[in-house]
C-alpha cells in the first residue's frame, strides 16, 4: 500500500549504514523482508545483490505466508564487506545467489553436533549439558573444559542436567543455529540457542531460563556462564566502560572483577565508583585469548565479569546485587557473543560492534506497498510531522523512564518506601518495560509495572520500519524480550490453564496475590513484528501461546466483559492468524466479534473501551468483509465523527478505517488532522506514549492506503 502520492517500488531494497568507523569483512547480516501477496512463491529463487547488481551468497527462510500460499515474510542472511562509515544499498532479486567461498559446516553424530565456520570449530554435546566443547581456532585448542552455566539458589549450586534435546534449527550455509533444551537440577528449565557464522571466529549465544517451581517466587542468587581457558606466562585483561579508558593490565594472580551493581554504580576490584561497564571483556596471553560481548549489560544489572588465570566467568546475574525475586512461570533471556582469537586481540571497536550490530533497514515504501506489516508508514509530507513528534516524544519517554523512582523492596503491598529505592526502568527483570509513576500505594500495589500496556513493542517496531533509527530497533528488542519472557506465563502450578498467556500490568510484573490474567490486556502484534524483523522464533511461539489461550476462552460461558475484553483478543488472534495461517485463530476472533457486537451498541462512544472493540472489528472486517461487522462499524464511526476532536485516541483507529472504506476526501483529511492532535505526553508514562503512537500509525496508515486521497 504505497503512501499518498507515491508509486509502489518495483523491487525490495535495504540499507546498511556502517556507523562505528570499522572496516568489516564477511560481517553477518540478517534481515526480514516482506513481499506482496502472489509475488514470491519459492525463496530458493531469491538472491541479495550488492550496489553493483552482483549477487552475493544468500541464505533464505520463510517466516510467514499469505493465504494463497505465497511468501509474506522471508528471513535473508548474507555477509557484508563494508568500509568505515559506508552506507551500502542492497537489492532483493530473482535468481540464483552466488556460491559462498566458505560455508558453515554442520555434522550431526549420535553423541554431538560438530560445527566448522572456517576459522572456528567446536562441538555441542548431546549427553551432557554444555554450550560448547572442543573449541579450536585454526589449529589451537582453546578450552580446558566445556563452556557451561550454573544457577545458585539459597547458596546451593544448581547444575544443568543432560539435555532433553539438541537440534539443528538452521543448517547454513552462512549461519547455523543449534538449540539445546533441558532442565537445571531444580525447578528451572534452560533453552540455549547458538548461532555460528561462516568466516567468523565468534558465536552468538542466547541463554533463556524458565522458572517451573510450584512456589510462587524463587530467590535466585546467581546465574553464571564459565569459559575455561588456561592462560600462561603473563596473561592480560581488558574490560570496556562507556565513559573513560578501559580497565586493563597484567592479570593479578587472584584475578580481576568488574560488577555492575545497578544502573549507576560499578564495583571495580572491590571499590565502588559511578559509571557503566561497556558490556565486553577480553583476556589472553602470548598465544591466544577469548572475549565476551554482552549487549544491554549495565541495563540488566546486577551483572559482572570475573577474570581468572583459569578463564572467564560471566555472571548474568551477579550475587553482589542481591537475589532476584523470580515469579512462577517467568523466563529471562540473555545474549552474549564469544570471540576466540590468537595472540593478537581484536580491536576495541570490534568488540563494540558485536554489542551494537549493524542492521539492514528495508525501504519503508516497499514495506508499506507489500501490505505485510499492518500499520506501517513511509516518510512523506503527510506522515513526517507525526514521525517527528514521535521521535521527540520517545526521547522524552526514555529520559523520564531513566529517572522514574520506584521501590525494589520486592513487596506486593507497601505503605512506606523500603530501603531499596531505585530509579530508572533497569534491572534484569525490568529492562524493556516501564514503571507506572506514582503507584506506591495499597490500591494498585507497590510500584506496578506496565508490562508494555497497549503494545509498546509494536509502536517501536513500526517506528523502526518507518525510519531505520537504531534507537527504535534497540527499544523493540528489549521490549519484545521482556514481554515474551517476564510478562509471559510458561508454568503455573495452581492455574495450568493460564500457561501461554501474558500478565497484565502488575507489581513485580507477575505477582499472583491480586488475580491472574486479563483478556483486556493482551496483544501479540509487537511479538510478531519483532519475529518478522529478526527471525526470532521464540517470539512467534509466545504469540501463539497467547492466541491458544484466547481460543480456549472464546466460548467460555457466563463471562462478563468490558468492550476491550472482546476487542484486544480479536487483534491478538488475527495477528497470529495472519502469521501462521491457522484458521482456529480467525474462527475464535469471529466468536469474540459476534459476542462483542451483541453486548455493545456502536453508538455509545462515551466509553473509550468501545474503541478497542471497534478496532478488533475493523481488523476482522479487513480480512472477512463481513457485512454485519461493516454495518456496526459505520454506525460507530458516525457516532465518533460528531466528537472526533475531543475523542479519546483509542476511539479513532476504527473511525479512520471506516473513512478509508468510504474513500471520502474529508474523512481522510480528518484522519490526518486527528493524528496531529494526539496527546503523546511521553514524559508522563510509557502508557500515554504507546496509546498515541499506535493510534497515529493506525490513523495515517488508513489515510495513506491505495486509492485514498485527502
Amino acid at each position: 500500500m504505497p503512501p499518498s502520492g507515491h508509486a509502489a517500488p518495483r523491487q525490495a531494497t535495504f540499507t546498511v549504514r556502517e556507523s562505528l568507523g570499522l572496516a568489516r569483512a564477511h560481517w553477518p547480516m540478517t534481515v526480514g523482508v516482506p513481499f506482496p501477496a502472489g509475488s514470491v512463491w519459492d525463496v530458493a529463487q531469491l538472491a541479495v545483490s550488492d550496489d553493483r547488481s552482483l549477487p552475493v551468497p544468500t541464505q533464505r527462510r520463510i517466516l510467514s505466508r499469505w493465504p494463497d500460499g505465497s511468501v509474506r515474510w522471508a528471513l535473508l542472511d548474507w555477509q557484508a564487506n563494508l568500509h568505515p562509515q559506508e552506507t551500502a544499498v542492497y537489492e532483493v532479486t530473482d535468481g540464483v545467489p552466488a556460491s559462498p567461498t566458505q560455508t558453515v559446516g554442520v555434522v550431526e553424530w549420535s553423541d554431538r553436533i560438530d560445527v566448522d565456520t572456517g576459522p572456528l570449530r567446536f562441538s555441542v554435546p548431546k549427553h551432557r549439558f554444555a554450550w560448547l566443547q572442543r573449541v579450536r581456532l585454526k589449529d589451537s585448542e582453546m578450552l580446558t573444559a566445556p563452556v557451561s552455566s550454573v544457577l545458585e539458589i539459597g547458596g546451593r549450586r544448581i547444575d544443568g542436567l543432560p539435555p532433553d534435546s539438541v537440534v539443528i534449527t538452521d543448517a547454513g550455509p552462512l549461519r547455523a543455529r543449534i538449540e539445546i533444551r533441558g532442565h537445571y537440577a531444580a525447578a528451572f528449565d534452560y533453552v540455549v540457542r547458538i548461532d555460528a557464522y561462516a568466516n567468523q571466529p565468534f558465536v552468538r549465544i542466547l541463554h533463556t531460563f524458565e522458572q517451573h517451581s510450584d512456589d510462587a517466587y524463587t530467590m535466585l542468587n546467581r546465574l553464571t556462564a564459565t569459559i575455561p581457558i588456561a592462560l600462561r606466562g603473563q596473561p592480560w585483561y581488558r574490560v570496556g566502560r562507556e565513559q573513560g579508558a578501559q580497565f586493563a593490565g597484567r592479570l593479578p594472580a587472584d584475578g580481576f572483577t568488574v560488577v555492575q551493581e545497578d544502573n549507576d554504580t560499578l564495583r571495580v576490584g572491590g571499590h565502588r565508583q559511578s559509571g557503566h561497564a561497556a558490556g565486553w571483556v577480553d583476556v589472553g596471553d602470548e598465544r591466544q585469548g577469548v572475549a565476551i560481548a554482552a549487549p544491554f549489560f549495565w541495563q540488566q544489572y546486577p551483572q559482572s565479569f570475573e577474570v581468572r588465570p583459569t578463564g572467564l566467568r560471566y555472571h548474568l546475574l551477579a550475587a553482589e546485587g542481591g537475589p532476584a525475586k523470580v515469579g512462577m512461570g517467568v523466563a529471562k533471556t540473555h545474549e552474549m557473543l564469544l570471540y576466540f582469537h590468537g595472540r593478537k586481540p581484536p580491536p576495541q571497536i570490534t568488540l563494540t560492534a558485536l554489542n551494537e550490530p549493524e542492521r539492514a533497514w528495508v525501504d519503508p515504501e516497499w514495506t508499506v506497498a507489500s501490505g505485510a506489516l499492518r500499520g506501517s508508514l513511509a516518510p512523506s509530507a503527510e506522515t513526517q510531522p507525526f514521525l517527528s513528534v514521535l521521535a521527540t516524544e520517545y526521547q522524552s519517554y526514555r529520559t523520564a523512564a531513566a529517572s522514574e523512582p520506584w521501590d525494589d523492596g520486592g513487596d506486593v503491598e507497601c505503605a512506606e518506601p523500603s530501603a531499596r529505592l531505585r530509579h530508572g526502568s533497569f534491572g534484569m527483570l525490568n529492562w524493556g518495560d516501564w514503571n507506572y509513576p506514582g503507584y506506591h500505594d495499597h490500591t494498585r500495589g507497590c510500584d506496578a509495572w506496565g508490562n508494555l500496556e497497549y503494545d509498546m513493542t509494536q509502536v517501536l517496531a513500526l517506528a523502526y520500519a518507518a525510519t531505520g533509527e537504531r534507537v527504535y530497533f534497540d527499544g523493540m528488542v528489549a521490549a519484545a524480550r521482556h514481554f515474551m519472557d517476564v510478562d509471559h506465563v510458561y508454568f503455573q502450578h495452581h492455574h495450568p490453564d493460564w500457561v501461554g498467556m501474558n500478565h497484565p500490568g502488575k507489581p513485580l510484573h507477575f505477582e499472583f496475590e491480586r488475580g491472574g490474567v486479563d483478556l483486556g490486556h493482551t496483544w501479540t502484534e509487537g511479538l510478531l513484528s519483532y519475529y518478522y524483523l529478526t527471525g526470532d522464533e521464540r517470539s512467534l511461539d509466545a504469540a501463539r501461546g497467547i492466541a491458544d489461550y484466547l481460543v480456549r476462552r472464546a466460548d467460555a460461558p457466563g463471562l462478563r466483559r468490558s468492550p476491550r475484553q472482546w476487542g484486544w483478543p480479536q487483534v491478538a488472534l488475527l495477528a497470529v492468524y495472519e502469521a501462521t495461517g491457522d484458521a482456529r485463530y480467525r474462527h475464535a476472533a469471529a466468536v469474540y466479534a459476534r459476542k462483542g457486537m451483541e453486548a455493545y451498541a456502536p453508538q455509545k462512544v462515551t466509553d473509550w473501551r468501545l474503541g478497542v472493540l471497534a478496532e478488533g472489528l475493523a481488523y476482522l472486517h479487513s480480512l472477512s468483509q463481513d457485512t454485519s461487522i461493516e454495518g456496526w462499524l459505520v454506525r460507530y464511526a458516525a457516532a465518533v465523527q460528531g466528537r472526533r476532536e475531543a475523542a479519546d485516541p483509542r476511539l479513532l483507529p476504527a473511525w479512520a478505517y471506516v473513512g478509508r472504506l468510504s474513500g471520502r476526501g474529508q474523512s481522510l483529511r480528518d484522519a490526518y488532522a486527528a493524528a496531529g492532535r494526539l496527546p503523546f505526553d511521553g514524559a508522563r508514562s510509557g502508557k500515554t506514549f504507546t496509546i498515541a503512537g499506535r493510534t497515529g500509525f493506525a490513523l495515517l496508515s488508513a489515510a495513506s492506503a491505495p486509492g485514498t486521497r485527502p
